[in-house]
């Protein structure tokens, strides 16, 4: 993905914003502006030896995972959302092979920076929702040998796409209870979430 996409899809937003916006304003004592946050489960989706270039190596899958975000919710149907994603942290362990068999042992962490279109279905107190969106996502992989000096760092950043479906249930007035599953297209973790949005 190229450097102009974020502009690409801020000014998409705001074209899409500006005539719907014009159109409907929000009853007295609500607010278009929520903040929300979710924990729940990452679920990487490679192996260890695609992760690391080791031979037979093992990496733990399922991770704790949690975003926070917030929104502008610019008509009943669509709002444009910022939210940080924390991937999980992968520990793993595998062996080199050659002219000296060596243990290695390290961790792999994701996170993610993101803005999205999100397009709402109500249904009463409950709605349904998708996004689509441009991310900044990071991965740092750590590794250390035995018999080894120094260890290994490694930091890599990219520009993607994220994505992702959910359902909100509108406990009250004000704030409500959402499930997420959520998605970027080049950091291949699965994440499944629950939180709590909230309208200031």
């Amino acid at each position: 993905m190229n450097r102009s996409t974020p502009r690409i899809l801020a000014a998409a937003a705001a074209l899409a914003a500006a005539p719907a916006f014009a159109q409907y304003s929000y009853p007295p004592g609500t607010s278009p502006w929520y903040i929300g946050a979710g924990v729940g489960q990452g679920h990487l989706g490679v192996n260890g030896t695609d992760l690391t270039g080791l031979d037979n190596a093992q990496v733990d899958d399922k991770e704790t995972t949690y975003t926070i975000r917030t929104g502008w919710r610019f008509t009943p149907y669509m709002a444009v959302e910022l939210g940080y994603y924390d991937l999980g942290k992968y520990s793993f362990h595998g062996r080199t092979a050659g002219g000296g068999l060596l243990d290695v042992d390290g961790e792999a962490k994701a996170k993610s920076v993101g803005i999205s279109l999100v397009g709402f279905v109500p249904l009463n107190m409950w709605e349904l929702y998708g996004r689509i969106g441009y991310a900044r996502s990071e991965l740092k992989v750590n590794a250390s040998a035995n018999l080894a000096p120094t260890p290994v760092n490694i930091k890599e950043k990219q520009n993607e796409a994220t994505y992702g479906i959910g359902g909100r249930w509108n406990v009250g007035r004000g704030w409500g209870i959402f499930v997420e599953w959520m998605k970027n297209d080049k950091i291949e973790v699965d994440s499944y979430l629950v939180g709590m949005d909230v309208k200031f």
